[in-house]
């Protein structure tokens, strides 16, 4: 028999980091669960230091929903944002992104596949923390 603090204490205990489903993530916008909270995860192959902006998928030639209107019409449900890039991670709430985007701080520039274009933040117009990349 366990006691209630023992009980109490496992309820408490170490939270499981969970990998979504493809069709989550195409939905809400949600890479992993960390228990309740949904985040979205980009990795990128430039340096930040260098490139200073983030991105996020504007319009698709389909005319398939993307990552910018999910945000825009309250889809997404991840609340917390992470870039990989080669030299720090950078990190931005939802709701910062959200006003970026309403407030239209950054612009908008087709990408190479000629299919998709994307929506590029500048940093220094986006609430973030910035996270070296470890050793």
């Amino acid at each position: 028999m366990t006691s209630s603090k023992l009980t109490n204490d496992m309820a408490y205990g170490q939270v499981q980091m969970i990998v979504t489903t493809p069709d989550a993530d195409m939905k809400e916008n949600v890479d992993y669960l960390l228990g309740k909270l949904g985040i979205a995860y980009r990795r990128r192959r430039f340096r930040i230091n260098t490139y200073r902006e983030i991105s996020i998928r504007n319009s698709r030639k389909s005319g398939a929903k993307t990552e910018r209107q999910k945000i825009l019409d309250g889809e997404c449900k991840s609340l917390l944002f992470i870039w990989e890039f080669s030299d720090a991670y950078v990190v931005c709430t939802l709701s910062d992104i959200f006003r970026a985007l309403r407030d239209n701080v950054g612009y908008v520039q087709d990408n190479d596949d000629g299919t998709t274009s994307a929506y590029y933040i500048p940093l220094n117009k986006l609430p973030h923390i910035q996270l070296p990349m470890p050793p």
